[in-house]
């Protein structure tokens, strides 16, 4: 299941590449001023993964105590760490595990969505390292741009998170979800 998803998800870029390749071809003619300055101010790589550290560990903590304190994993924990021979516990300290992996990863996603369209242009962590998120314009993103920004980050996590790799080895230092979305993670000092 996971491969014919890894498939799907590079057959997805694939296609979403091209599209994007040929309106960006279009909006070039009139935009290359701000692409060059953008590329100018594009925020480094550990400030992105600084960014994601400061939001994520507060709303893995959060969604992790819930499950703990009221939804019994407490229990699942202690028998894990008390399994002996037991496999059963095991798999269902994974289960429970991957539910509190997902489920926080779909708060962070709505998190992102609001924050990156918000005045603000960055969630919390962003703010703190001092970079943003913008269009292909260099503006602020509407909350349509956002949505598909930030749900577009599902096919980076889901091919085993190459999509958020990506970001080290692009010239234009931008994750799958970028690409397919055409934005942009600048220092905040960017104006176009």
């Amino acid at each position: 299941m996971r491969n014919e998803l890894t498939i799907i998800a590079i057959n997805l870029i694939w296609f979403m590449n091209k599209i994007q390749v040929n309106k960006t071809k279009i909006n070039n003619l009139t935009h290359i001023p701000v692409q060059m300055e953008l590329k100018q101010h594009l925020a480094d790589r550990g400030k992105r993964l600084g960014a994601y550290v400061i939001d994520i560990i507060p709303i893995g903590l959060i969604i992790f105590a819930i499950a703990y304190f009221f939804f019994g994993f407490d229990d699942t924990l202690s028998a894990y760490l008390n399994r002996g021979e037991s496999i059963e516990p095991r798999i269902k300290f994974l289960k429970e595990r991957n539910w509190i992996r997902n489920i926080s990863f779909l708060v962070w996603l709505i998190y992102c969505i609001g924050m990156e369209s918000s005045e603000r242009q960055g969630t919390f962590g962003k703010i703190a390292m001092g970079i943003k998120v913008v269009n292909e314009n260099g503006e602020r993103m509407t909350i349509n741009e956002s949505i598909g920004r930030n749900t577009s980050k599902t096919i980076s996590f889901i091919v085993l998170s190459l999509g958020f790799i990506w970001i080290l080895f692009d010239k234009n230092r931008q994750g799958w979800h970028d690409k397919i979305n055409n934005t942009f993670v600048v220092n905040e000092n960017f104006n176009p």
